[in-house]
């Protein structure tokens, strides 16, 4: 059975709060709050970014969370 992660933008916690409640008690679906930094500036970046996923972060930016889905 599919597993679901919701990673959501450190600028909502209250949609954390929100899916967190609304998923409580399901064992397929994780919900955590995005980790990652804010993108660095061109200039700023190392040669070589760990752990990028362009459309995950596009996800988070337009809607504020996005959806994983783990088999």
């Amino acid at each position: 059975m599919a597993r679901y992660l919701f990673i959501v933008s450190r600028r909502d916690p209250g949609l954390l709060a929100f899916l967190r409640e609304r998923f409580a008690g399901d064992a397929n679906v994780e919900v955590i709050l995005d980790r990652r930094a804010e993108p660095a500036p061109p200039s700023r970046r190392p040669a070589v970014e760990h752990r990028t996923r362009p459309d995950v972060d596009e996800e988070i930016r337009a809607r504020g969370y996005a959806v994983l889905t783990l088999e």
